[in-house]
């Protein structure tokens, strides 16, 4: 009877004869799975090599549903916010794990893979980035001051490069900014540190995209809160709009993440047509508000078209905003 007590304990508390009926970090009773008080996980390696390799299988439990998430994450827009609110949710990925992956993955290869003549570009202002190369073109130039000796002016000083004037307008505009009586502070140090940005190209472009990924998280309840409004004869609570928002995000960056890889494997000539896959994020929106919220197509497309049209214009303003803020920081360099 006795050993029938001590089986029945076991498996309520879902735990095998290897593990501990008593926390070993802070001797907590009635423990199951994981210690009700310090939250230590209830495991002993002691344990026969059949149960350790048990546990093996079950740390790579995430890889396994990873795989049953990609292929429905990507093929059935609103299908995994469907499946999660009917509770079926320990064979798929969490919808914020989900995001955090993609996300990272995006801004890696953003990060790494984004040319130097689009960061330029991002910065808007074409300056001397490496001031070593004035300094080399100037000390070729001294190496043979014949010309200038000998007074011949058929030849212009090459001491003076298009740099180095560039350099000088940028510091004279600096001078007049601070000088500017009618300017205020907050202006000063908008303008001087677009331009400080402007010379450091890349640094600023790291910061900026650091920011984004941090706005980008915060900016997902808005959406939903924007889905909320338009739909709101659904009658949802805000949790599903929410979840449906992570999900949209979510694919947003596992979509563009692909999209990119395909740029840089293939050639140009077919890289130059993938722009017109970008249709593919507000087409998946239009299928998986039509599933989720179960609209006809019509609906689905006027809704599709007016989340995306507000949500566009909130996400325009915080883009200049995060530009603003990132410029400014660049002042006191």
């Amino acid at each position: 009877m006795k050993s029938l007590v001590k089986r029945k304990k076991i498996k309520d508390h879902q735990v095998t004869e290897y593990d501990f009926l008593i926390c070993p970090n802070c001797g907590e009773t009635e423990v199951g799975k994981y210690c009700p008080n310090c939250g230590q996980s209830n495991k002993d390696f002691n344990k026969p090599i059949k149960e350790i390799l048990g546990d093996l299988l079950d740390s790579i439990n995430l890889d396994i549903r990873l795989l049953n998430t990609l292929i429905p994450f990507f093929i059935k827009p609103g299908f995994l916010t469907e499946e999660y609110f009917k509770g079926k949710r320990k064979r798929y990925v969490p919808p914020v794990r989900m995001y955090m992956i993609f996300s990272i993955l995006f801004f890696f290869l953003v990060q790494y893979t984004t040319s130097d003549d689009i960061k330029n570009e991002f910065v808007g202002i074409n300056i001397i980035e490496n001031a070593d190369s004035t300094e080399n073109k100037s000390k070729t130039t001294t190496k043979n001051p014949a010309k200038r000796i000998n007074g011949d002016s058929s030849q212009p000083d090459s001491s003076i490069t298009p740099e180095n004037l560039d350099r000088q307008k940028l510091e004279r505009i600096k001078k007049e900014t601070l000088n500017d009586t009618l300017a205020t502070s907050w202006e000063k140090q908008l303008v001087i540190g677009g331009f400080n940005a402007a010379e450091r190209k890349h640094v600023f472009f790291d910061r900026f995209l650091n920011t984004l990924s941090y706005v980008l998280f915060l900016l997902m309840p808005v959406f939903a809160l924007i889905l909320a409004m338009i739909l709101w004869k659904s009658r949802l609570l805000y949790v599903k709009h929410l979840i449906f928002s992570i999900n949209f995000h979510s694919f947003i960056f596992g979509y563009s993440s692909l999209l990119i890889v395909l740029i840089k494997l293939l050639p140009e000539t077919i890289s130059n047509f993938i722009v017109y896959l970008w249709w593919g994020i507000p087409i998946y929106l239009l299928f998986g508000i039509r599933r989720f919220y179960n609209r006809t197509y019509t609906r689905a497309f006027l809704k599709t078209l007016g989340s995306l049209t507000l949500y566009s214009f909130i996400i325009s303003i915080v883009l200049i905003v995060i530009l603003a803020i990132t410029a400014k920081g660049f002042y006191d360099i």
